[in-house]
Formats: structure tokens, C-alpha cells, sequence
């Protein structure tokens, strides 16, 4: 219960892009953008890269099987890279 609490109070029940996007518009004042890198493999099976920028800064990026997995990934690696986690 009280791992719960703390998870709360930090924001860290909160998908990491909506950490990020709170986090650099705190800290910076800009909205990460983020950008398909690539597309690889066969339409039924896929693979996204996607960067995440913060101004003209690419921070991250990550791999999933939709873009949305790879913006999630990109945006958890943006705050461990940054130190916002």
C-alpha cells in the first residue's frame, strides 16, 4: 500500500508520454514531438522506431510492434536519459 501511495504522489501511475509531456513543459517549456524513424517487415508483422524530440534535440528512441508501443518506449527512455524519473 504504501509502494501505491508513493507511485501516486510521484505521477508514476501516469503512462510515461504523459510524464514526459508534463515533465518538459514543466522543466523546459516544450511539448516532445514524436517522429517514425522507420518501418520494417511485412504489413501483418511490422516493427516502428519512433524518436522523440524535445525542440530539435532527439532524446530517445524506441522499437514496438505499433507506433504507439514505440512512442511509449521512446518517451520511458527520454526520462531515464534526461534523469526525470
Amino acid at each position: 500500500l504504501l509502494h501505491l501511495q508513493s507511485l501516486l504522489e510521484r505521477g508514476l501511475h501516469r503512462d510515461p508520454k504523459s510524464r514526459l509531456q508534463e515533465i518538459s513543459q514543466e522543466k523546459l517549456g516544450l511539448t516532445p514531438t514524436y517522429e517514425t524513424l522507420k518501418e520494417e517487415g511485412p504489413d501483418h508483422e511490422k516493427t516502428f522506431t519512433v524518436g522523440v524530440l524535445l525542440g530539435e534535440e532527439k532524446v530517445a528512441s524506441g522499437k514496438g510492434p505499433t507506433k504507439q508501443r514505440a512512442e511509449l518506449e521512446a518517451a520511458e527512455k527520454a526520462l531515464k536519459k534526461k534523469r526525470w524519473t
